[in-house]
């Protein structure tokens, strides 16, 4: 039982990072998703899965102006047993890059429809907020991955290197 929920766990978390990354900044939206293997663990048990991950991004922004970021996060694993609407909750560490540099959490993931048994979730909503520095091009790559199913604590980390899941070009002000 434990064994199973650790999976339907890790699926929705998969699932609810790829929903959101939703950037609403100044310039049109750039969205890109990546798949990436994660090594979750949860109650003594490990489990490993591959996550649909979805970052949008503004395409460009003025340095100094406010870059939020939406995610969105599919579970490659169908649920062993039914989760009920918001029974998964998580949030997604996002490691910037290029000429950015630190990591900002999406927070707010959750699957905001019921997953009956034998489907993926998708855990949608979870945003995430900085501010652009130097001028150049900023990379948002998905990092570790936190759920909450159920009541189960869940840790997931990346299995190997990520790719970056969305850039914005800032521009000097």
């Amino acid at each position: 039982m434990r064994r199973s929920l650790l999976r339907s766990t890790a699926c929705v978390a998969v699932a609810g990072a790829a929903a959101g990354v939703l950037a609403l900044g100044a310039g049109p939206a750039a969205a890109d998703t990546v798949s990436t293997t994660y090594n979750c663990a949860a109650g003594g048990e490990t489990l490993q899965t591959t996550e649909t991950i979805t970052v949008t991004a503004p395409a460009t922004a003025v340095q100094g102006e406010q870059i939020t970021l939406s995610v969105t996060v599919e579970d490659g694993t169908p649920v062993t047993e039914e989760i009920p609407a918001h029974g998964v909750g998580a949030e997604l560490d996002i490691a910037v890059g290029g000429a950015g540099s630190g990591t900002v959490v999406a927070k707010g993931l959750t699957n905001s429809t019921a997953v009956p048994a034998g489907q993926s979730v998708v855990l949608e909503g979870g945003t995430a907020t900085l501010t652009a520095q130097g001028p150049g091009d900023v990379t948002f790559t998905p990092a570790g991955l936190r759920l909450n199913t159920l009541g189960l604590e869940v840790l997931c980390t990346p299995d190997g290197p990520v790719a970056a899941a969305a850039t914005t070009r800032v521009t000097a002000s």
